[in-house]
């Protein structure tokens, strides 16, 4: 082959390259989420004013330290019976029992996935909606934590869609380490 067909053959390839790399799959980045955050907004704000019995079904839970942040919180056990537990601190160590998932019911994070269906974790290594739900729980409390977009993964993520309201099921087993020390 002499120089000339190389360049032609260079040319060609330069020039359909990104026609290959288009029909290889579905770029992300253009996906058009108009319809999921609204269909996601739409669920936070119906789970807010769920009545069940004439008693709304889900509290209102605003950490202290994010005034314009709150998740919503439905109990499953008698909180009477936990109140004299410890609570855990933003920097305790604690082991919990969740199985996370979008609005729509499907699941995409689960601990039940492990041999122990234990996981640990420290409140502030979490999104803020897993943490503030944590550091309002007592030992033994069990809760099903509805949390808005803005206190989960917001509009960008490795692994969940943007503008996504999460769901958690959580079960607080135990605190392993209270406090753990300024280093």
């Amino acid at each position: 082959m002499n120089i000339r067909k190389y360049i032609q053959l260079a040319v060609i390839v330069i020039l359909s390259a990104p026609l290959l790399t288009s029909c290889l799959g579905n770029d992300d980045d253009s996906y058009d989420y108009t319809a999921w955050k609204n269909a996601n907004e739409d669920y936070f704000l119906r789970m807010t004013d769920t009545v069940s019995g004439g008693k709304k079904v889900f509290e209102k839970i605003t950490p202290v330290w994010a005034p314009g942040v709150y998740v919503l919180a439905q109990w499953h056990n008698d909180r009477s019976l936990t109140e004299n537990n410890l609570v855990p601190m933003d920097n305790s160590t604690v082991d919990v029992v969740y199985k996370g998932s979008y609005y729509n019911g499907v699941v995409f994070d689960s601990s039940y996935s492990e041999v122990d269906s234990i996981r640990t974790f420290t409140p502030t290594s979490l999104i803020v909606g897993f943490w503030t739900m944590l550091t309002n729980m007592h030992v033994g409390d069990s809760v099903t934590c509805v949390i808005p977009q803005n206190a989960g993964y917001g509009v960008s993520s490795t692994s969940i869609r943007p503008y996504s309201t999460l769901v958690f099921d959580i079960k607080l087993k135990a605190i392993k380490t209270y406090e753990v020390p300024n280093k």
